[in-house]
């Protein structure tokens, strides 16, 4: 089903008892997975990100029963589809207990999941990408609206553009205004666009290994460190389909690589840049960033700010080589 097909379901009270989110857009997983959780109002819930997963602990958690909880909620976020004979089990396990939620979020935008629908049968929704600025406003009043924030399109519109469409750092940047009024007058005030020239002036900076711990807390003091992380995510990737593409062809066509043609000086510096750095180097700055991410989103005693500091100095190590 598509989004208006579970947006629909998610009125009604017979909702399933597991549930498959996958598709292009990564905002819009998340936003219906906790749709979905609030349903399931599960009293014990075990969330298995990516790496984590293991069939055997997730099958024991929704198999074995429990003094302390009746609904049990296994979430999975994983960006590779599971072994087909481990995920028929956990159905079945929903299958037989009513009280056993599963939900498979599956951050893989690149292909259609015709096994994973067939599996599932019904129980799916798949994302594409927004196609426009009206749909992305529809999606941040959803979202408002969930965190109990007053607001008008006109100011969820200045926030969309002030972070250059880019509909997850505008979603992450709203989580600051839980429970309170939002106007444009606020979001420029206090709304802190990492699109701005002041996060490409540290980018650049950071590619040249120069010293950037000025830029970098301005940044980690106006911003959502998650948002500042898929942002650092979102330009590397960039550079490192630059760098792949060459690699392959020979030649590097913006309009093939990023569907559109930058003009002459940005497309300069970012071949530049793409080119400054090794594919083995990628390779360590995306495991760096995705398992940074992990303890951000998972590890509650973190002092983020810090601890993000101090991963960003190994990724300064990293990109010296």
């Amino acid at each position: 089903m598509y989004k208006k097909d579970l947006q629909l379901l998610l009125t009604k009270d017979n909702f399933p008892n597991f549930f498959l989110l996958y598709g292009g857009d990564n905002f819009q997983i998340e936003l219906y997975a906790d749709f979905i959780k609030k349903k399931y109002l599960a009293d014990e819930s075990l969330k298995v990100y990516f790496e984590e997963y293991n069939f055997a602990k997730a099958s024991d958690f929704l198999a074995l029963g429990s003094l302390f909880s009746e609904k049990k909620l296994l979430e999975l976020k994983l960006n590779k589809k599971p072994n087909t004979k481990e995920l028929k089990a956990l159905i079945e396990l929903c299958q037989k207990n009513q009280d056993n939620f599963l939900i498979l979020e599956l951050y893989d935008e690149n292909s259609k999941q015709n096994e994973l629908e067939k599996i599932f049968t019904h129980n799916f929704a798949r994302f594409f990408q927004i196609s426009n600025p009206k749909e992305a406003i529809e999606l941040l009043e959803i979202k408002a609206k969930n965190l109990g924030i007053q607001c008008t399109q006109n100011a969820l519109f200045t926030l969309f553009e002030s972070f250059d469409e880019n509909l997850y750092l505008a979603a992450a940047e709203l989580n600051k205004f839980e429970g309170l009024e939002l106007d444009e007058k606020k979001i420029k005030e206090y709304c802190y666009s990492l699109d701005t020239g002041s996060f490409e002036h540290f980018f650049e900076k950071l590619l040249k290994k120069e010293h950037l711990k000025t830029e970098l807390e301005k940044i980690l003091d106006h911003s959502n460190e998650i948002a500042f992380l898929n942002f650092l995510l979102h330009n590397f990737f960039r550079l490192f389909k630059i760098a792949l593409y060459a690699k392959i062809h020979g030649r590097v066509d913006f309009k093939e690589i990023l569907a559109y043609v930058p003009p002459p000086k940005i497309a300069q510096s970012l071949n530049f840049m793409a080119f400054s750095l090794k594919i083995e180097q990628y390779k360590e700055i995306f495991n760096l960033l995705l398992t940074t991410e992990y303890e951000l989103k998972t590890n509650s005693k973190l002092s983020k700010k810090e601890f993000l500091i101090c991963e960003l100095l190994k990724l300064v190590r990293i990109l010296k080589g």
